[in-house]
């Protein structure tokens, strides 16, 4: 797509007030007084079948998927990791714009345009002015690209935002029915949870279950001494038997204030006796010694509480 650049010694736009800074069609501006020869003068840039811009416009990713949009039938909605980026979650951006239309309607495949068919009536939102497929269809989508740890990656942040709960990813997932490995779907969709803070949380979680076979852990639980009283709130943890596993970051290194306040934190729960294993992303690259190293203070914490 032409990313139009203000030429050296242009003209500032003459565009209407309501037309700068976003792509137009050619109806909508014709309605605010712009005749069609005026299009094809240097103040415009033509971006799609039908569709201009003011030639100072910078495309960004959103207004890349604005055009896109305006110049594709109405009923077309974002697709796949297109939609996935649209919600701010964490997917790679596709190299083409990723669109569904409903069956039988699918417009021709273009350079920069990925088209799909198959959108049902109830599949499309309305999400930051513009149409994408739901956060749980969009799931459901990416469960045909992406491997089991970034499906859960995505699953965890749809519901850290808001934009769905994991009940409703697995009535979406029971729901779905022909569908290319649809029963893997259904599986992930219950690892998903909330209160998850970072891809690496999820990942870190992940390995200790699906990879050592350790017992589900809290999530980010707010836990407390013998009186009530918060002294924490540990990535993971197994309250039962107060152990807390901590992913540390690279931010957690970025400063020396982070890095003193991490220490305090694991020192106060260490003081109301939990056990903390800190975890980086070294270790996640070893996830059997990972493990081993939990279950080890798993088994000495129910020693020491026995």
């Amino acid at each position: 797509m032409p990313s139009p650049r203000r030429a050296p010694g242009s003209r500032p736009s003459s565009a209407p007030v309501p037309l700068r800074g976003t792509a137009f069609t050619r109806t909508t501006a014709r309605a605010t007084g712009i005749a069609p020869e005026r299009l094809r003068r240097r103040a415009y840039v033509r971006l799609h079948r039908c569709v201009y811009a003011d030639r100072e416009l910078s495309l960004d990713d959103e207004q890349t998927a604005r055009a896109w949009l305006l110049a594709l039938p109405d009923d077309a909605a974002m697709y796949g990791a297109t939609a996935a980026t649209w919600y701010g979650l964490p997917v790679e951006t596709p190299a083409d714009f990723q669109v569904i239309v409903p069956p039988g309607t699918v417009p021709r495949r273009r350079p920069g345009l990925e088209p799909h068919e198959g959108l049902a009536p109830d599949d499309a939102t309305v999400h930051r002015g513009l149409r994408v497929t739901t956060p749980e269809r969009t799931w459901l989508d990416l469960s045909l690209t992406l491997d089991d740890a970034d499906l859960v990656v995505v699953g965890d942040a749809m519901v850290g935002r808001g934009l769905t709960t994991r009940e409703r990813l697995v009535e979406a997932a029971e729901a779905a029915r022909r569908r290319r490995r649809v029963v893997r779907a259904r599986w992930l969709a219950r690892q998903v949870r909330d209160r998850v803070d970072s891809p690496q949380e999820t990942r870190l979680r992940l390995v200790l279950t699906n990879h050592g076979g350790l017992p589900q852990p809290s999530v980010n639980p707010d836990v407390g001494d013998e009186h009530g009283e918060w002294i924490g709130r540990p990535d993971l943890a197994y309250e039962h038997l107060k152990v807390a596993v901590q992913y540390e970051g690279d931010v957690h290194r970025s400063t020396r204030k982070r890095w003193r306040a991490d220490i305090a934190r694991d020192e106060v729960m260490r003081d109301h006796g939990w056990e903390v294993v800190r975890v980086t992303a070294d270790d996640l690259r070893r996830p059997s010694q990972l493990c081993d190293r939990v279950r080890r203070a798993l088994d000495r914490q129910r020693r020491r509480l026995a």
